[in-house]
């Protein structure tokens, strides 16, 4: 699949402006990401707490995300992105305020971290089930590759922003960037034609929406397996360079938010070419196979992380993850998605979302974990323990190795 052919998915207009709108708001939360992770380790000195800080995302994720999926299936889905958007942008212009007052205290942190968590659990089902809406089904997996590609250059800019202006005009600089962003964000999804949906005739509650959807990830095959391998290195491994590499930082290379930034944006450089790779990859039909490889390359670079001895090369492992990774996640979306029925997609997708709850719960165990083993011999036995259960997930029995997209 050429490149020509990926961007090709834009001349829908209106996947257009969705994918104009997920820029924006991926940007925005990653400077958010990068700035917290910074902000809960300068406040603090611990490890731990840092860990707690960030895990609190979890918080949100956990409790709204089914209930998200279900309303990116119920609601309209104009008003969800709207109502995510301004969330944001207000939680991220009051807290700026509160930074630049020199009033900050760590509590008002994690109320910052819960309220802005809970906005983008809102947001995300409704933005991966309208991909499948605004194109032909043929176009579907290379528009979910484009969409990720944006997600990877926004995991670039996102953290050399808020590396940067930490360094140079503050935290609360951040903050205020984050909150033009996200209103960038809520105007796009004005200039959206979305589509009429079919309403069955009787409709149960949103509760009882809820339980069909559970039920239907555990007892579906393909729902339960993919699910398995989407949480797998969400909880092992992407909690490294999600919020523990201020570690690797200030503690490793003896640097400020700086080298976060370069550290970071190496992530998202090669986020970009996994994005580029996982459009090359959408044509095998073994979809879980490509998934695996990628889980296996993601162990092997944060091995080489581990024992990196310059940032250099540090950052050269970290891009060799970052593109491990968005091959990964973008198989594993548009896999779900192509082989749930379009009345469930809501719901799988939130259940997808819950990957970053993982992701903040690694954080917080790996964050009090590290301060008893060290950050580099930490990395190493999560990547192996990684490894191994991704390869008993291809075994017949677990079944995603002989996983097929049509």
């Amino acid at each position: 699949m050429s490149s020509g052919l990926l961007l090709s998915t834009l001349r829908f207009r209106d996947f257009r402006n969705l994918w104009l709108g997920s820029f924006a708001s991926y940007a925005g939360q990653w400077i958010q990401q990068a700035t917290i992770a910074w902000l809960a380790y300068d406040m603090t000195g611990s490890r731990t707490l840092l860990g707690v800080i960030v895990g609190m995302r979890a918080i949100p994720m956990f409790l709204l995300a089914p209930l998200a999926g279900v309303a990116a299936d119920r609601y309209d889905r104009r008003s969800l992105l709207l109502a995510s958007q301004l969330m944001s942008a207000l939680t991220a212009f009051v807290f700026g305020i509160v930074l630049a007052s020199g009033a900050a205290q760590v509590w008002h942190l994690v109320v910052f971290v819960l309220v802005s968590s809970a906005a983008a659990v809102l947001d995300r089902p409704v933005r991966t089930t309208l991909i499948f809406d605004l194109v032909p089904r043929e176009s579907a997996m290379q528009a979910v590759a484009l969409n990720m590609v944006a997600f990877s250059i926004s995991r670039v800019g996102g953290p050399a922003v808020a590396g940067f202006l930490i360094g140079w005009v503050g935290a609360e600089g951040n903050l205020f960037v984050q909150a033009v962003v996200y209103l960038i964000a809520a105007g796009t999804a004005l200039v959206i034609a979305f589509p009429q949906r079919e309403r069955p005739a009787v409709r149960g509650s949103a509760f009882a929406d809820l339980a069909e959807g559970m039920r239907f990830a555990c007892v579906d095959p393909s729902a339960r397996v993919l699910l398995a391998a989407g949480i797998l290195p969400f909880t092992l491994l992407v909690p490294i360079f999600a919020g523990l590499l201020p570690i690797y930082a200030k503690d490793i290379y003896h640097s400020g938010p700086e080298v976060l930034g370069m550290l970071m944006t190496s992530v998202g450089v090669g986020g970009i070419a996994g994005g580029w790779l996982a459009s090359r990859c959408m044509g095998v039909p073994r979809q879980g196979v490509v998934q695996a490889f990628a889980v296996f390359v993601m162990s092997a670079a944060f091995i080489a992380l581990a024992v990196a001895p310059t940032v250099p090369l540090a950052c050269t492992a970290l891009a060799i993850a970052g593109t491990a990774e968005m091959v990964h996640f973008t198989s594993n979306q548009a896999t779900l998605q192509m082989c749930v029925p379009v009345s469930m997609r809501g719901r799988m997708a939130s259940l997808q979302q819950l990957y970053p709850g993982f992701v903040s719960i690694g954080v917080l165990v790996d964050g009090m974990l590290a301060d008893i083993l060290g950050m580099p011999l930490l990395t190493v036995l999560l990547a192996v323990i990684t490894a191994v259960f991704t390869a008993l997930l291809l075994t017949p029995r677990a079944g995603l190795g002989a996983l097929r997209v049509r």
